[in-house]
């Protein structure tokens, strides 16, 4: 308490002292000719010349600031807050949640991943049979070491789910190929000055089946081919007549 007492003297005293140099200044300057004071004002500057005749600014002593102890009447009520400060959206343990979670995105839905291309996703991702063939053998040795009835089953159906998947990729390849060859008959067409012949969709469809028949005659299944597509019609025969 006395040191600041008596800053707060010392600060009035230099006051006091400025007050008395302003006046004396302007004692003297009532006595100069208007010629005499411009040549002064030049001379000093237009900032000092202010700051003798008007006085400088006065810097505010700063109080240092007390902590506001916002105390609760009782322990089970919230904390008092002043209405001068704006209460955030979301309290700061959430903000705190929020800045943690790591940004999740699914790459077949990103615009970063880029378009996709099945060509380039079949081609890039062609090693993938391969390693079900490898799969398939690897299960089929598992197969005849396994005793229980129900572990068999689930590896059977594992091994026809990769040999699907493998069929199925095939096929894809197969009528890429043929889709291409198509391709260039009618570019070689156009280049001879001929009129191309455009495959219909109904016709695309009756060269797949002969092909497939063609295959399976070669590999011998085309009996249990063809006992298997009479059975599937028969079961959705009875299906429709059921119904109606």
């Amino acid at each position: 308490m006395a040191s600041s007492s008596e800053s707060s003297a010392a600060s009035d005293h230099d006051t006091d002292n400025n007050d008395e140099t302003q006046n004396a200044i302007r004692e003297d300057l009532k006595g100069m000719t208007f010629e005499e004071v411009m040549h002064l004002k030049e001379q000093l500057g237009a900032k000092v010349y202010k700051e003798a005749i008007l006085g400088g600014k006065r810097s505010k002593v700063k109080q240092p600031k007390t902590k506001l102890e916002l105390k609760r009447l009782n322990k089970n009520r919230p904390r008092e807050i002043s209405s001068k400060r704006q209460v955030p959206f979301l309290g700061a343990e959430l903000r705190v949640e929020r800045k943690k979670e790591t940004e999740l995105r699914d790459p077949r839905f990103d615009e970063k991943s880029g378009n996709y291309d099945i060509n380039t996703f079949k081609k890039n991702y062609e090693f993938v049979t391969n390693i079900r063939d490898k799969e398939v053998v690897q299960l089929r040795k598992q197969l005849d070491k396994v005793r229980d009835g129900e572990e068999k089953q689930k590896i059977k159906h594992t091994m026809q789910r990769l040999v699907n998947k493998n069929v199925e990729d095939k096929k894809w390849h197969h009528k890429q190929h043929l889709l291409k060859k198509e391709r260039e008959e009618i570019q070689k067409a156009h280049n001879e000055g001929r009129q191309p012949h455009y495959i219909t969709k109904k016709e695309r469809r009756a060269k797949e089946l002969v092909a497939q028949f063609e295959r399976l005659k070669d590999a011998g299944k085309l009996n249990k081919h063809l006992e298997k597509r009479r059975k599937k019609n028969a079961a959705k025969d009875r299906k429709r007549i059921s119904i109606e």
